[in-house]
């Protein structure tokens, strides 16, 4: 791997730790009073260790000692939203795929168990990982430092800089711009970067519409015109206009960020040792394969 995709990566890392850091500070900095403040009552009377002990059991009740747990299960739960592709949805067969997919699986091998794909609505995974139901969460999902306050990262995965608007064929020609977008309405997938992003440039004039899954659902509100435009991914964005037909790519947000493997609190072990297996698939060159491969896996499933 080249060295500026090291160092982009490393980079990337300390800000999350640095950012997860500053939090701890800053509440310990908010709950300690000054030299010369009175405590306001007993109600600021500092927690006895005791009781610090017992919040701390609670905080990493899940994460702690997890490693051990799933390969004495034999069996690791890796959490997804299987309406993603090209990184996670299901085949022709039935079957779990895509990119997301197969570093699930190199994840699995690499801790020597079997793997279990949970599929669920993108908005339930972090309760998922947060309540011990699956061990992973491996969705595409953003690094993003108020996250922290629920979940733990990995090392990312990807990044990308930009996300993509998309609107019916008969509409790009008249796209002027984001003014277009104004007193229209606009899918995005529930709880993700794109709905915070179109809130956040379109929401003071367009209606952001949230829908559970980019496909169909979302798809098909575009085709019918129950919404008049969609934010997604590049990538995701590709694959749908693959899939069909009249949909085109009219513009993109500025925006750049990487994803990651989601764990747990206090899962040390596992996030070391995940963290490891996605850095041996950077360096090595393998996980580009595997993007270059289930994409094109995806695009060749349908135009046939």
């Amino acid at each position: 791997m080249a060295l500026d995709t090291k160092i982009l990566v490393i980079a990337l890392a300390a800000l999350i730790v640095g950012a997860a850091l500053g939090a701890v500070a800053s509440t310990l900095l908010a709950e300690t009073p000054q030299e010369n403040e009175e405590p306001a009552g007993e109600a600021a009377v500092t927690a006895t260790p005791s009781q610090a002990a017992s919040e701390l059991s609670e905080f990493c009740s899940v994460g702690y000692g997890l490693l051990d747990k799933i390969k004495e299960r034999g069996v690791l739960r890796v959490g997804t939203s299987a309406d993603w592709p090209p990184y996670e949805y299901i085949d022709s067969e039935g079957n779990f795929a895509g990119i997301d997919i197969e570093l699930a699986k190199r994840i699995a091998e690499g801790l020597g168990v079997e793997l279990e794909i949970v599929d669920m609505k993108f908005a339930a995974l972090f309760q998922a990982v947060q309540s011990g139901k699956v061990d992973l969460v491996i969705a595409d999902v953003a690094m993003k430092p108020e996250r922290l306050q629920a979940v733990d990262f990995t090392i990312p995965y990807r990044c990308e800089t930009s996300k993509v608007i998309i609107v019916k064929s008969g509409d790009a020609q008249s796209y002027s711009g984001y003014d277009w977008l104004a007193g229209k309405k606009i899918g995005v997938q529930a709880a993700t970067v794109e709905e915070e992003l179109a809130t956040k440039y379109f929401g003071d004039k367009a209606e952001i519409v949230a829908f559970d899954r980019v496909y169909p659902e979302m798809t098909l509100a575009l085709k019918t015109g129950r919404i008049d435009a969609m934010v997604t991914a590049p990538d995701v964005g590709e694959v749908v206009l693959a899939m069909e037909e009249g949909l085109e790519i009219v513009d993109s947000i500025p925006y750049f960020g990487c994803s990651t493997v989601v764990v747990p609190h206090c899962a040390f072990s596992l996030k070391k040792e995940v963290s490891q297996i996605i850095w041996d698939l950077l360096q090595s060159g393998e996980l580009q394969e595997i993007v270059e491969k289930e994409t094109a896996v995806w695009l060749e499933q349908q135009g046939s």
